[in-house]
């Protein structure tokens, strides 16, 4: 959960539409202020976090397809909650790539 609330503060990492979002420079300070409070090297954290992301997206999409079915599929992976931010995220970045 330390990795995901981490992310969340740096909105650089996963917010398209900001318009510094493909400066490299800052991208790499705010993976180094995550791997910093993490206690983790910047490789180890993005791995991690493409890790973490990837089982968030899944879940996401189990959820949202078991609303159309009339039952809520309810996830009990330990960073489902904390990950929630990136649903709007997603949303967004959705949005942004139109």
């Amino acid at each position: 959960l330390r990795l995901a609330n981490a992310v969340e503060r740096q909105p650089i990492i996963y917010t398209k539409s900001s318009r510094n979002y493909k400066n490299r420079n800052l991208q790499n300070d705010a993976w180094s202020c995550v791997a910093t409070e993490v206690g983790t090297t910047i490789v180890e954290a993005k791995r991690l976090w493409t890790n973490m992301l990837c089982s968030f997206r899944s879940y996401r999409s189990k959820v949202r397809q078991s609303m159309h079915a009339g039952t809520v599929f309810r996830p009990r992976w330990f960073a489902y909650e904390a990950m929630m931010f990136m649903a709007n995220a997603m949303e967004d970045n959705d949005h942004a790539d139109t």
